[in-house]
């Protein structure tokens, strides 16, 4: 099979040691194929241009298969670019303390030299499952430390490669159990019409964490770790702008602060910052014409109690205890730190309140109505871009009692989880095919139960088992 271009993008990581400039890395998905051996074999080619890392970072570039129809996926061998300490230390840790979560790099550049150029050529084998064949491939992109490990990017390389094993058919004709539901249970069945969806909004959000000068709330893109960030906030934008998204309706900005240090401060500065990441958002993108809201949260309690919750450190429960009892304005920070003599204060300091300082924002835009046809495409490439009704519109393309038909059905009913006409859809289309079991999936949902638009479902459903009993019945 020759080889075909299937995608070429540009992808900035900067990094600290690199001043704020960028660094392009180029990704060519030459081939995505399954043999005859029934595995799948992805082949990438990797551009990397003056490419630096700090001696104790390391940047990866990681490869992931995934399905958004099944939400599965397979992260592949990463690409792991290394300062020289960083490598070092990798490499003892695992010879001494291996671990199973280990990902074995498909190579490792250490300590590219500047104003290299390197070209990884990129091939991996891994086996087949069903859930492959609606995978697309996703590039995800962290830098990691000592300690750390921070999502930078992940960047859809194909939507959907079309990896169906050598020996799939395509569909065919309904089986005979198919049919035989259908011809007896078709004029029973009712469908659902959903209500419609005039006009389509949708919300996308993002979280970037600003490194300021000390005391300041002006945004220096060349700052700390600000180039990595604010790339998140570029990619976000970009992304919107590629799916042909060109109206927003609204741009939220909040801004949070960390607890430590006089409240009233904390407040003020957080509304400077927040105010501030709003004209940068104002100065760098077409939004002139959308409404901007900007909020601020003085002490942002309710995230560093997730954050603990999430890593429990020994003194957590005592810190959570703390915050239950005494308010802010009631001793609540004096008390943190007298706890273990101001170790748990200090690790709080150093470990938790630099993740309370960010800016969240969320972009609610617009989407345009879709043809039948585009919806038929984007179904299994931009799903969240399509109303309820949009993807009904595809069904029209696939006969009743079919699993294409049912399938549709069924990616709406996950899709919008809380639409009640969407889970007796997806019911009625499984029982045309005559799968029960499905169908009563979703109709034992309690949203469901107590609707009486399911109930000649629930008919059906009961008259397919009683059939079945009696074929059963020596």
């Amino acid at each position: 099979m020759k080889q075909i271009l299937l995608y070429i993008f540009y992808m900035m990581a900067c990094l600290p040691a690199l001043g704020g400039e960028a660094v392009p890395v180029r990704i060519t998905l030459l081939k995505a194929e399954v043999g005859e051996d029934d595995s799948v074999s992805v082949h990438l080619r990797i551009h990397l241009q003056d490419i630096r890392v700090p001696s104790s970072r390391s940047l990866v570039l990681e490869p992931c298969l995934g399905s958004l129809l099944d939400g599965k996926c397979l992260a592949l061998p990463p690409v792991v670019i290394s300062g020289h300490r960083r490598a070092l230390y990798d490499n003892r840790r695992q010879a001494v303390t291996p671990s199973p979560e280990y990902a074995r790099p498909y190579t490792r550049i250490v300590s590219p030299k500047k104003g290299g150029s390197y070209r990884v050529d990129y091939s991996v084998c891994v086996p087949f499952t069903t859930w492959m064949r609606n995978a697309g491939l996703t590039l995800n992109q962290s830098s990691h430390d000592c300690c750390h490990s921070r999502p930078l990017s992940s960047v859809r390389l194909a939507e959907n490669l079309g990896l169906v094993p050598p020996c799939v058919k395509q569909a065919g004709d309904p089986d005979a159990r198919a049919l035989r539901a259908y011809a007896c249970y078709s004029r029973d069945i009712r469908f659902v019409i959903p209500e419609s969806e005039p006009v389509k909004f949708r919300t996308t959000t993002g979280v970037v964490y600003i490194d300021y000068r000390q005391g300041s709330a002006k945004i220096d893109p060349r700052y700390g770790s600000n180039p990595w960030e604010l790339s998140d906030a570029d990619s976000l934008f970009i992304r919107l702008r590629t799916l042909g998204i060109t109206s927003f309706r609204q741009i939220g900005i909040t801004g949070y602060a960390s607890p430590e240090g006089a409240y009233f401060d904390n407040e003020k500065l957080a509304r400077r910052r927040a105010e501030g990441f709003k004209r940068y958002i104002a100065d760098h993108y077409d939004v002139k014409d959308c409404p901007m809201s900007c909020t601020w949260v003085a002490e942002d309690w309710d995230e560093l109690r997730q954050l603990l919750t999430d890593n429990p450190r020994p003194y957590t429960k005592q810190v959570l205890f703390i915050m239950d009892n005494y308010g802010v304005f009631e001793g609540r920070e004096a008390y943190l730190m007298q706890l273990d003599g101001g170790k748990v204060y200090k690790e709080l300091l150093k470990e938790f309140f630099p993740r309370l300082r960010r800016v969240e924002i969320r972009v609610t835009y617009e989407l345009p109505a879709f043809s039948d046809a585009e919806a038929a495409e984007l179904l299994y490439t931009h799903l969240e871009q399509l109303s309820l009704a949009e993807m009904y519109h595809v069904t029209r393309y696939y006969p009743p009692a079919t699993e294409q038909h049912r399938e549709v059905y069924v990616i709406a009913a996950r899709t919008y989880p809380d639409n009640v006409a969407a889970q007796i859809n997806a019911a009625a289309a499984s029982l045309l095919l005559g799968d029960g079991a499905t169908a009563r999936e979703f109709l034992e949902q309690e949203s469901v139960q107590a609707d009486r638009c399911a109930d000649s479902c629930r008919e059906v459903l009961r008259q397919l088992m009683i059939d079945d009993s009696m074929e059963t019945e020596p």
